[in-house]
């Protein structure tokens, strides 16, 4: 699985999840609704822009793309959650020698040196 995603991968993903987690067509999401609900934060795309994305999020098993009739749904693979533990998984394996703990203590010093 690919955990480098561009800024609409992004945008798009969260959308998904955020339908999903709402009960929004939890089954057939289309291009439209999610279009809609990127949309909805000012950053205007375009329903081709959006459509050939989420395609090749279907084609890097990020998405799940069902046809019905003729147009296409997507289904989110994994949810938010799954996604990001595994993400934590793969950055503690890659910096901390798979010790999530000494992540998270990075992560809380980096949180006080921010003052979040």
């Amino acid at each position: 699985m690919t955990f480098t995603h561009g800024t609409l991968e992004n945008e798009i993903l969260n959308a998904v999840w955020t339908m999903e987690e709402n009960g929004v067509n939890t089954k057939n999401i289309s291009v439209n609704e999610v279009l809609t609900e990127i949309n909805k934060t000012g950053n205007i795309r375009a329903y081709t822009t959006v459509k050939t994305v989420m395609d090749r999020l279907a084609d890097k098993n990020l998405l799940k793309r069902q046809k019905f009739g003729k147009k296409f749904c997507y289904k989110s693979v994994e949810t938010r959650e799954e996604m990001a533990a595994t993400a934590i998984n793969k950055l503690a394996g890659q910096y901390f020698n798979n010790d999530v703990r000494s992540l998270m203590k990075a992560l809380e010093k980096q949180c006080t040196s921010m003052k979040v």
